[in-house]
């Protein structure tokens, strides 16, 4: 049953990835726009679980605050950094995250952690040095590095969050601290936004009919990730679940890339993200 869990969320994200990617390739030019699409996708996220909120206690809004503020600078450097390189070493970056709450998970809350696991945690740092390969015809830029190495932090603040609400006593409000997190989220993007416009640089993505099937879509599949991520942190040892979702994310979302979006890597880059998933597939063991 885990198994089928972790495949499933795998694979909410790849669909994410791959339909953020597109959208964020073809029509982001601003700033602006990049903050109008995301606040679009949080209000539906937040929409499609909107009945539990009345019923949200104090400490799920406390959460819900944390969450809110890590998912905005997530997805507004993450959506950036989709715009400008290579979806698969994006997506491998930013699931480095993972090692952040399988720390807290070991630490913390004594969660298994064998020492297989340590030697998959060292060679996934391998992998993350391997792709960063400055020189080469397939060279990443800063601009992108530091984006997507902002977009890892933030998630990694996102999984803490979400492990910390998990392991408490609040975790079956799941629900409602989904919908609180994303409405929070959706008034702090459209807040970014109007920042945006005040400087002159309006959307031009607000005017456009994909911009708003593309977010609905990315909204609703966000939605039920995160529920379902949710339930998954406070019933899977986090050093088994962040570990195998990670690996299972970066497999599918390097196939998307190259298939889908026809990114170019490089022999170095390649063996990179091979050494990544056997590093996570390691861990599993």
């Amino acid at each position: 049953m885990d198994f089928l869990i972790v495949f499933i969320l795998c694979s909410l994200a790849t669909a994410k990835v791959s339909l953020q990617s597109r959208f964020s390739k073809k029509h982001l030019i601003t700033s602006s726009d990049a903050s109008f699409f995301n606040a679009t996708v949080f209000l539906t996220a937040a929409l499609l679980f909107s009945p539990n909120i009345p019923d949200t206690s104090f400490q799920t809004w406390l959460f819900s605050i944390i969450f809110a503020l890590f998912t905005v600078l997530f997805q507004l450097s993450y959506t950036k950094a989709l715009s400008i390189g290579n979806v698969s070493l994006t997506v491998m970056i930013v699931n480095l995250s993972m090692l952040f709450p399988v720390a807290i998970s070991a630490v913390i809350y004594r969660e298994s952690l064998s020492f297989i696991r340590l030697i998959g945690i060292l060679l996934t740092v391998a992998s993350f040095v391997l792709c960063i390969e400055l020189k080469s015809k397939t060279s990443i830029s800063w601009k992108w590095f530091l984006l997507s190495t902002f977009a890892m932090l933030s998630n990694a603040g996102i999984s803490i969050t979400q492990k910390v609400f998990g392991s408490s006593s609040f975790a079956i409000e799941k629900e409602s601290f989904v919908a609180c997190s994303y409405l929070l989220a959706f008034l702090i993007a459209i807040l970014v936004c109007g920042v945006g416009i005040l400087k002159k640089e309006p959307t031009t993505v607000s005017k456009k009919i994909p911009c708003y099937l593309f977010a609905t879509s990315i909204g609703i599949i966000l939605a039920i990730f995160q529920w379902l991520n949710t339930y998954a942190i406070a019933t899977i040892d986090g050093t088994f679940l962040f570990p195998m979702y990670s690996g299972g994310s970066i497999l599918l979302s390097s196939l998307s890339g190259i298939f889908l979006f026809k990114d170019k890597l490089s022999l170095r880059q390649k063996c990179s993200i091979l050494i990544g998933i056997f590093a996570i597939i390691l861990m599993n063991f």
